[in-house]
């Protein structure tokens, strides 16, 4: 079991996230399926415990930030599979968008569970892992440039 920070878990725990959180991912399943995707494991646990939530919070500066696990509402309408294939051809691996982040860039997981955020050409790893992502989120940690 991963430890979060303190200060991550005040930030989820207002958002409404609590250890042991589980809730029902079926209709997010189903839509992902729908738009071609086979649901990695890794999403399905990320998603059953972060699913819905999004988290408000301040940066250093005293502004506003946020990021969200609402799969659904990024893709809304408008965004299928193949318009990430470009991302997934950049960091050699499968992807599913699972939220947003900074209220703008779209946050995808990996295959192999690493956390990235997208906005134009603009991407960037926030994680090797969920934990490490959300962690990066909260404290606003450096994120890696990818190429």
């Amino acid at each position: 079991m991963h430890v979060f920070s303190e200060q991550t878990i005040n930030i989820l725990a207002k958002a409404g996230w609590y250890e042991g959180r589980e809730i029902d991912i079926s209709d997010t399943v189903t839509f992902l399926e729908s738009k071609g995707y086979q649901v990695f494991p890794c999403v399905i646990e990320a998603l059953a415990e972060y699913g819905g939530l999004e988290c408000l919070y301040k940066r250093p500066d005293g502004s506003d930030e946020s990021f969200h696990f609402r799969t659904m509402e990024v893709y809304g309408d408008y965004y299928d599979k193949e318009d990430f294939e470009d991302i997934e051809r950049r960091v050699q691996e499968p992807l599913i968008a699972i939220g947003e982040a900074y209220r703008y860039m779209n946050m995808f997981m990996s295959e192999s569970g690493k956390v990235y955020g997208e906005m134009g050409y603009c991407l960037v790893k926030f994680g090797d892992t969920l934990y490490e992502a959300i962690e990066t989120l909260c404290l606003f940690k450096r994120t890696e440039e990818v190429e």
